[in-house]
C-alpha cells in the first residue's frame, strides 16, 4: 500500500473512531476492541475466531465453542456470540479449521438416483440439515448418479477427508459401500439395513409390517388374489416386503398374483399404466394390489379408472404414503404412512453419537413403525 493510501486510511479510522466516542457515546474502553476488531478485519480482508472473541471479550475457545452450539456454554451467551460473528461477517474457515482439528464438520448423504418416492429428497434433507445445523455441523448432499460408481463415491469422500461422517441410502443386503466404511473405521449410518455379519448403525422403516398389515386389510375387504408391486428386488427392503406380503397371503389362505419382473415401483409410471392395464386383461387379473410407492400407486390408479371393464375400478389399492398427496385424492383410499421426516431425526442424531462416541451399533439402530391411515369403510 503506498504512503498517500495509508495516512487516507489512519485518518478515516481515526475520525470514526471519534464520531464513535462523540456521537454514539463509545467508552475507551470498548472502543479499545473495536479498534482490534476494525484492524483484524482490515489486516486479513476478513473477521476470524480471535476477531469475534476480542469484540465479545471472551476467551477463543469460548467463542468457538459457542459457535458450534456447544451445551456447556449459557444460552444466552451463544445468542450474543452467534449475534456478534453476524454484525461483523464472520465466516468460519472450514479448511483452516479441518487442519487444525482433523474435522471438516461436515456429514455427507449420498441421495438417491430416484423419485419413486415422494418427497423423500427434500424431507430427509431438510430434517436430516436442520438437527445437524444445531450442533455445529452443515450437510453435504451428493447425488447418487445412476452410471457412477458409487462405492468409488464414498471412496473419494473418506480418502479426500471430504466429510466426518456418511449416511447411504438404498442398502442392498451385501452392500459394498457399507462393508467399505466398516473396513475404514468412517462414522456412518444407513437408511435401511443389510444382512453384512458386522453390526452397524441405521434407521429403518418396517417394511414387512407394512405389506403385511395391507395385505390383511385387502383381505378383510373379501379379497382373494393379491398383487403386491414393491421395489427393486436388489434393494434389501424388497425382501422385507414380500416377506410380510406373503405371510398375511399364507396365514389368509388366499393367492397371490406374481408381480411380472420388469415391474417394480421404480418402474416408468407409463410402463405401470401399460402392463396393469394389460394384467387386468389377462386370467392373472388381482383383485386387490399392495403398492410400496406413491407415483406409482397413483399410476395403478389411473389404469384401473381408464380401463374399459368396470369392474377393474373397483379393484383396491394400498399404498404407502410418504406425501400428504393421498390425504386429498378421490376416491380416497387407504395408506399406511412412513415419516420421513422423522428417519432424518434419527439419521442425524445417531450419526452425531457415533461422532461423539455414544452408543454403538444397537443401541443407535431404529425401526419406524407404519401408521394406518384407512379411509375406506373396509368393505
Amino acid at each position: 500500500m503506498h504512503g498517500t493510501d495509508c495516512n487516507v486510511t489512519n485518518f478515516l479510522r481515526q475520525s470514526f473512531y471519534l464520531w464513535l466516542i462523540d456521537i454514539c457515546n463509545v467508552t475507551v474502553h470498548d472502543l479499545a476492541h473495536l479498534r482490534f476488531v476494525v484492524s483484524e478485519i482490515i489486516v486479513n480482508q476478513r473477521a476470524t475466531l480471535k476477531t469475534v472473541a476480542e469484540a465479545c471479550g471472551l476467551a477463543v475457545t469460548t467463542v468457538s465453542r459457542a459457535l458450534n452450539n456447544h451445551d456447556d456454554i449459557a444460552p444466552g451467551t451463544r445468542e450474543r456470540v452467534q449475534r456478534v460473528a453476524s454484525d461483523i461477517g464472520y465466516v468460519p474457515n472450514r479448511e483452516g479449521r479441518a487442519l487444525r482439528t482433523g474435522q471438516s464438520h461436515l456429514i455427507s448423504l449420498v441421495v438417491p438416483p430416484h423419485s419413486s418416492i415422494s418427497g423423500y429428497t427434500s424431507s430427509i434433507i431438510f430434517s436430516l440439515g436442520a438437527v445437524l445445523r444445531d450442533h455445529g455441523y452443515e450437510l453435504c448432499a451428493l447425488p447418487a448418479y445412476p452410471d457412477e460408481d458409487e462405492l468409488n463415491q464414498i471412496r473419494s469422500i473418506v480418502e479426500n477427508r471430504r466429510a466426518d461422517g456418511v449416511i447411504l441410502t438404498r442398502t442392498e443386503p451385501q452392500d459394498v459401500r457399507v462393508r467399505y466404511l466398516i473396513e475404514q473405521g468412517i462414522p456412518f449410518v444407513t437408511h435401511g439395513r443389510t444382512e453384512l455379519a458386522s453390526a452397524h448403525a441405521y434407521v429403518d422403516f418396517d417394511n414387512q409390517a407394512f405389506a403385511e398389515q395391507a395385505a390383511k386389510r385387502l383381505i378383510d375387504r373379501g379379497c382373494k388374489r393379491l398383487m403386491l408391486i414393491g421395489p427393486p428386488a436388489e434393494l434389501t427392503y424388497a425382501n422385507h416386503m414380500y416377506q410380510g406380503f406373503q405371510r398375511a397371503v399364507t396365514c389368509g389362505g388366499i393367492d397371490s398374483v406374481p408381480t411380472p419382473d420388469d415391474l417394480s415401483f421404480e418402474t416408468p409410471l407409463a410402463s405401470i399404466r401399460e402392463q396393469i392395464e394389460a394384467l387386468m386383461a389377462s386370467q392373472d387379473a388381482p383383485d386387490g394390489i399392495v403398492c410400496g410407492g406413491e407415483f406409482a400407486a397413483l399410476a395403478v390408479i389411473a389404469s384401473l379408472r381408464d380401463d374399459s371393464d368396470p369392474s377393474a375400478s373397483k379393484v383396491p389399492v394400498i399404498a404407502k404414503q410418504t406425501s400428504s398427496v393421498f390425504d386429498h385424492t378421490y376416491p380416497p383410499i387407504d395408506t399406511l404412512y412412513e415419516d420421513i421426516d422423522a428417519a432424518g431425526v434419527l439419521l442425524a442424531e445417531s450419526i452425531l453419537s457415533l461422532l461423539r462416541q455414544q452408543g454403538d451399533a444397537k443401541s443407535l439402530s431404529r425401526l419406524l413403525k407404519p401408521q394406518t391411515r384407512w379411509r375406506t369403510d373396509g368393505t
